[in-house]
């Protein structure tokens, strides 16, 4: 690599190969090796239960994974006691209207009709739309009729109900949510992760995020999503985030101490439903990466699972677009990049893919537990391969969807500079 430079790593003083790129890391220490890792103190509700849950548990797992043919979600005392707690936490959210209406006019007492507003706006806020808001952009299916007809035929292939909805988003990932009082099934495709993928590979990834579509897990009913977005919307109303004046710090420090605590509460709460679903969670994200094997084939979801880890790469890339300009195409330069990865990086990425510690998100068992189960339940013969046509109509519109994408990035990114 022509731009290779040397540094020496702040930590260890060891010397670390930086090229233009691509993430500069310390192969003695392992400074820097994942961009995006931060303290646990940092990390959001759901990340914080993932990384007390353990990595031994996470291992019981996967010597279950590897033993069983047929992954299923029976109803167990767990499962139960989470709709327990989730019913519980509903019930207690939505009677905050009830006990303003009961308190503004029934109560005897001018206080508590006075105070009456009181629950009635922390319920507004609690439930403000913004807060339930989904990312990206929608497709609409006259305009994009190979990506729908793609997602058809996965879900015809997975057993499940077609998609509702094909949302594009900027961001290095996939999912799949129901959204909304009608429960809209929808499917979010990010662009920069899907600009890296083979069509095998895109087709693993739909396959993965279709099949929690078709297999319908606890953690992923109205009920449980419901108390745990309400649970992380009391814990941020609660949390003290912000220092006080000096001349408010004596009425501040006990009114930040009763907020922490009742903070503490929440959490304490929304740990105790994680943990009655987490086993079924990960269960889940198994039999999606195993569904994923079959209908695209085991190196397709491999191979795919793999490029989800170059995501500290795009952005480098990205950023020094929208400083230099130098190139007019971001995501042909990010994929020229892929195709030659130098040894420094491909050992970042292998390393990360060996640790059991790194996972692409918190609802995610370890990427090498991922690939561990899919190798061990090979499939060499994909379920589905799209004709010729379907495959000129997909290149057609995803280089479409990478226009609109890359306008969209390079103007963040240069407002942010």
């Amino acid at each position: 690599m022509t731009n290779q430079t040397t540094e020496y790593c702040p930590e260890c003083g060891h010397k670390m190969e930086s090229v233009p790129g691509y993430v500069t890391w310390c192969e003695e220490c392992n400074w820097n090796i994942d961009p995006d890792w931060r303290p646990i103190s940092s990390l959001g509700l759901v990340e914080r239960l993932n990384y007390r849950m353990g990595v031994k548990k996470s291992q019981l797992l996967l010597e279950e994974n590897l033993h069983t043919d047929r992954i299923t979600y029976p109803l167990t005392w767990r499962k139960a006691l989470a709709y327990l707690l989730a019913g519980s936490i509903l019930a207690g959210t939505f009677s905050l209207p009830i006990i303003a209406v009961y308190w503004f006019f029934y109560s005897n007492s001018l206080l508590l009709t006075m105070l009456a507003i009181v629950p009635f706006l922390l319920f507004t806020d609690l439930m403000l739309p913004s807060r339930w808001r989904l990312s990206g952009q929608p497709l609409r299916r006259e305009e994009y009729p190979g990506l729908y007809r793609l997602a058809d035929d996965i879900a015809a292939a997975v057993q499940a109900p077609p998609i509702d909805e094909i949302r594009m988003t900027n961001s290095y990932n996939a999912y799949f949510t129901k959204f909304g009082r009608r429960r809209t099934k929808i499917i979010g495709i990010g662009v920069p992760l899907f600009s890296a993928l083979s069509l095998s590979e895109k087709i693993a990834i739909l396959a993965h995020e279709t099949t929690h579509h078709a297999h319908k897990d606890v953690t992923r009913s109205w009920f449980i999503v419901s108390a745990r977005r309400i649970m992380a919307s009391w814990y941020e109303f609660v949390y003290p985030y912000c220092e006080e004046g000096e001349v408010l710090r004596p009425i501040s420090t006990p009114m930040r101490y009763a907020q922490l605590q009742l903070a503490n509460l929440i959490f304490i709460l929304y740990y105790g439903l994680g943990i009655t679903v987490w086993d079924e969670s990960q269960r889940a994200e198994y039999l999606a990466d195993r569904v994923a094997g079959e209908i695209a084939g085991t190196d397709a979801a491999c191979s795919a699972l793999s490029k989800s880890h170059f995501a500290p790469v795009f952005w480098l890339t990205a950023e020094q677009i929208a400083r230099y300009r130098f190139n007019s195409d971001l995501f042909g330069e990010f994929r020229q990049k892929m195709e030659h990865v130098p040894a420094s990086e491909q050992k970042r990425i292998q390393r990360i893919r060996d640790s059991i510690t790194v996972q692409l998100d918190s609802t995610h068992p370890p990427t090498p537990y991922r690939l561990q189960s899919l190798q061990h339940h090979q499939v060499l013969t994909p379920r589905y391969v799209p004709d010729s046509n379907l495959k000129n109509q997909l290149e057609e519109e995803f280089a479409r969807l990478e226009e609109i994408s890359q306008r969209y990035l390079l103007n963040d990114i240069r407002a942010a500079l």
